[in-house]
Formats: C-alpha cells, sequence, structure tokens
C-alpha cells in the first residue's frame, strides 16, 4: 500500500516521498524495506531513540511524536520522516487502512471492566461455536481462531497494528464475528480507536491499575470511553450491555443515553437478564435466568457468585447480537473451565488444589469469599503482589488474605525490577500486629510446596495471583514457572 493511501484520515500531513508501506511496526528490529516505523513513547524507553536504527535498516517511512533529530532528513532522502501529534491515536487509523479496516467485515464483541474479561470471552466464544459460528478471540490469555492458537498474548488488547493485523487474519479464517477483552490501558492509549464495535459490555468496576491511572475517576473514564467508540461505530445494530448491579451503572446509562440500544444484566437489581435462586457447590453453580419473558434454569461448571456475573454477561452480548437466551445458555453450560480462573489440579489427592488469576483485592476478597461458601475444613492461601505495579493494593491484599483464610503464605509474583523485601513489606503493613496466621517464603515454588504439605483432608489450597501465566518476571530475567505445574509436583510429592 502506498504510504499516502495509509495516511488517510490519519491527521499526518505529508508531501514528500510516497513509498510502498508492506509492514508497520514499531520495533526497530524489525524495520526493514517497504516498514513503516512508528516511535512511540514507552513506560521505560522512548522509541524516538530507535528512529536513526529502522531508518539504517531501511524503513521505507518513520513516524514520531517529537522533533524529528536534525541531519535525519538530509541523510535518509528517500525515506519519509512524519511527525504525528498523537502517534497512538494515528498508528490506530493507520493500521487499520492498512489492513483494510476488517472490524468492518465482521461482528465485535467488546468486553471490558476490571474482572471477568477473560472468563466472560471464554464463555461467549462457546456460545458462538455452539451456534456453528468460528469465534476470533482477542484476551488476556492468548488470541484463536475456532479454538485454535494463533499467537499467545502479549497484552490483553494488543497494539494498534497488531490488533489490526489479528483482526484480518481472523476474516481471512473464516471468523465471521471476534470476541475482544478491551483493557483500560488500549481505551486510554488509543488502540481501538478504529474499531468498530457491534456490541460493548461493561462488566464492573474495581480497584486496578491506579499505577496508569493515577486515580479511580480516570480509570473509569477509560472504561467508558468504549461506549463512545460505540456510539460513533458505522455498524447498524449496535448495543450497550451493562451490569445494573454495578455502582457505576447509572453513570453509564446516562452517558450512553438514546445513542445505542441497552440491555442490563444482574442479580440484585432489576434487569432485562437477570439471575435468582442461586445455589453455589464445590461443583458447580447454577442460578435461573430470567429472560425475555422466559425462565430458564443455568447450570455451569464454573463455580462462584462472580461467575454467575461472567455468565449473564456472556449471555447478554450473544443475545444483543442475535441467539436466543436458551441457545445462549447451552452455549454458556458447555464450557468446563478457564485456564487459571478457579482451575483445579486435580492428582486424586483428598484435598482441593486451586489456581486463579485474582491479582488485586477486590478480586482476592472475591474468590475466597467464594470459596468460604463450599465445604471445607480449612484454607491456605499462596499470594503475592506484582512488583512496579499499583502499591496501594498490597496491604489490603494481605488483610483479605488473613481474614478469609486459615493460613496464608505471602510470597513472590512477578517482582519486576522491584525489590521483592519492599513488596514484602507494603504487604505486612496491612497485617503485622493484626493477624499471626501468615508466614512470608520469598521463593514461589516452596512456598506453594509449604501450602501443599500443609493441606490435610477437606482441605482447600488457594494458589492466586499468576493463574495461566507460565513465567515469572525478575530483576534481570524472566523465567519459566507454571502454578498449576508446579502444584502438581507437590502434591506427587506429597502422595508419593
Amino acid at each position: 500500500m502506498k504510504l499516502s493511501r495509509a495516511l488517510k484520515n490519519s491527521g499526518i500531513e505529508h508531501s514528500g516521498p510516497d513509498p510502498e508501506i508492506t509492514l508497520i511496526t514499531n520495533d526497530s528490529r524489525q524495520a526493514a524495506a517497504g516498514a513503516l516505523f512508528f516511535a512511540l513513547p514507552g513506560a521505560k524507553t522512548d522509541g524516538n531513540l530507535f528512529l536513526l536504527q529502522a531508518l539504517e535498516r531501511g524503513a521505507a517511512a518513520v513516524v514520531c511524536g517529537g522533533k524529528i533529530p536534525a541531519g535525519l532528513r538530509a541523510a535518509f532522502p528517500g525515506s519519509a520522516l512524519l511527525k504525528a501529534e498523537d502517534p497512538q491515536r494515528a498508528l490506530s487509523a493507520i493500521a487499520a487502512n492498512f489492513h483494510g479496516h476488517p472490524s468492518r467485515k465482521m461482528k465485535i464483541y467488546g468486553i471490558t471492566g476490571t474482572k471477568g474479561k477473560t472468563t466472560t470471552a471464554y464463555l461467549l466464544e462457546s456460545i458462538l461455536r455452539a451456534e456453528g459460528e468460528k469465534p476470533g478471540v482477542i484476551g488476556t490469555i492468548d488470541y484463536r481462531v475456532d479454538g485454535r492458537v494463533i499467537a499467545p498474548a502479549a497484552n490483553t488488547t494488543p497494539l494498534a497494528h497488531r490488533l489490526q493485523e489479528l483482526l484480518r487474519c481472523m476474516t481471512e479464517a473464516g471468523a465471521a464475528s471476534a470476541v475482544m477483552e478491551v483493557s483500560s490501558h488500549a481505551l486510554a492509549l488509543g488502540r481501538v480507536e478504529d474499531v468498530e464495535f457491534d456490541y460493548a459490555a461493561f462488566t464492573n468496576l474495581q480497584r486496578d491499575h491506579l499505577d496508569f491511572h493515577k486515580d479511580r475517576e480516570s480509570y473509569f473514564s477509560a472504561k467508558a470511553r468504549i461506549f463512545d467508540l460505540l456510539a460513533a461505530s458505522g455498524k447498524k445494530d449496535r448495543c450497550a450491555v451493562i451490569n445494573a448491579d454495578d455502582e457505576r451503572a447509572p453513570a453509564l446509562l446516562e452517558k450512553i443515553g438514546s445513542k445505542v440500544r441497552v440491555l442490563t444484566f444482574g442479580i440484585d437489581k432489576a434487569a432485562d437478564f437477570r439471575a435468582s435462586a442461586v445455589e453455589i457447590s464445590d461443583t458447580g453453580t447454577s442460578f435461573t435466568l430470567a429472560a425475555g419473558g422466559e425462565e430458564l434454569p443455568v447450570r455451569l461448571d464454573l463455580l462462584g457468585r462472580h461467575n454467575i456475573y461472567n455468565a449473564l454477561t456472556a449471555i447478554t452480548l450473544a443475545a444483543a447480537g442475535g441467539i436466543s437466551p436458551r441457545s445462549a445458555v447451552a452455549g454458556a453450560e458447555a464450557l468446563a473451565n478457564v485456564p487459571g480462573r478457579l482451575e483445579r489440579v486435580r492428582l486424586g489427592q483428598n484435598f482441593t488444589v486451586f489456581v486463579d488469576y485474582a491479582h488485586t483485592d477486590a478480586a482476592l476478597e472475591n474468590v475466597l469469599s467464594n470459596l468460604r461458601l463450599m465445604p471445607h475444613a480449612k484454607i491456605i492461601t499462596v499470594f503475592g503482589c506484582g512488583g512496579d505495579r499499583d502499591r496501594t493494593k498490597r496491604a489490603p491484599m494481605g488483610q483479605i488474605s488473613c481474614a478469609l483464610s486459615d493460613k496464608a503464605i505471602v510470597t513472590s509474583d512477578n517482582p519486576r525490577t522491584e525489590d521483592p523485601t519492599r513488596i514484602f513489606s507494603d504487604i505486612e503493613e496491612g497485617i503485622k500486629g493484626r493477624f499471626r496466621n501468615y508466614e512470608i517464603i520469598p521463593d514461589r515454588r516452596a512456598a506453594i510446596n509449604r501450602a501443599v504439605a500443609l493441606a490435610g483432608e477437606g482441605d482447600i489450597v488457594l494458589i492466586a495471583g499468576k493463574g495461566h501465566e507460565t513465567y515469572q518476571i525478575l530483576k534481570d530475567s524472566t523465567i519459566h514457572f507454571s502454578d498449576t505445574e508446579a502444584a502438581a509436583e507437590a502434591i506427587r510429592a506429597k502422595t508419593a
């Protein structure tokens, strides 16, 4: 594609060289003849530092947000050196142009909110596949089409050029719809500005990512942006799906107004799709769904009240897209589990081990509250907090773990560049002097071994924080580490 065509509606003015563009990248190491390189601002480094490297590798054009370094134009007269007021926003528009606006060729379901995005995406995928579709999914665990993994997820919602490329690949693979987890980062940074949504759902708002958004109102505003994009979409049948039980529902409903159709779901408040007669056991969750004048029994293999909300979100989204509630329920019931979301580690032991992604205070409280409703002798919780991330949740996570568990074991999560002892100190601020039912074991494998060793018949062990992740990010390296694998090894060693 000619550069001039790719730049359409991007806000970039250009009258110089008009090379053929064959690749869009923000990684100067991938730059080559025909590449359009974006020098994006990063959390740790500035993409402008790599302009020269990209040009030396043969980039046909580069885009940056600051001043073009002196001498580059003269040194590379055949390359287009472009400036954008907002490089992220420009990248979104250019990527959509380059990949042929794939979101216009398929139904796009967007899911945003603090918790529940991944499980909701799996449930909706199950519903769509039960209807005979081959849906694409873009989310926290991986990117896939019709259940086939295209690539592991680098981000919940990838950078705009990767996102548009994935959507194009999905259309080429025969996907008529795509289910997207839409993160607050993606919304705030403009990654999805040129995705034309058909349906958008809001799951809930809890405290998270305040290291990035700074305050809860900014976090909420980022989440709410998806409904501006939904309203601006060129699609005909657009629908917003809102959790009526969340405290932010009234503000969202006021914001949306009559711009698009709205469907609500909930348990406690009146809603278009409402659950009642809730029953939660250690083998599954059941409820009665009232929707469209029908009352339908629902039986999920997924555990906990939070998964009722996830199922309601998915069923309501499916209904918004034209699937009957009865068919949507059947599709949701077909889902057996979600990786790293209250995932059982079963090796015939006489106690239960769950691995869960809960990495915020609200998520940990939610999971432990649900586990306490199940038959158990003791609850043993292993948890940590990620380094270089929101410090305000550390003390509350310590309090919740100790208050809702019989034994809490504090350990490392992904410490990144932060000293683990500082993380432990922040956690202890919420528990030291108030609780005595905890210990600190810095090595995560050792902490899991300890929890399994302590577990007796009828106990529940919860390993929280990393869920599906198969790595641990340390100060100077990233190593392979899986909570499910470590738990399985500990169980085998104990029961051998």
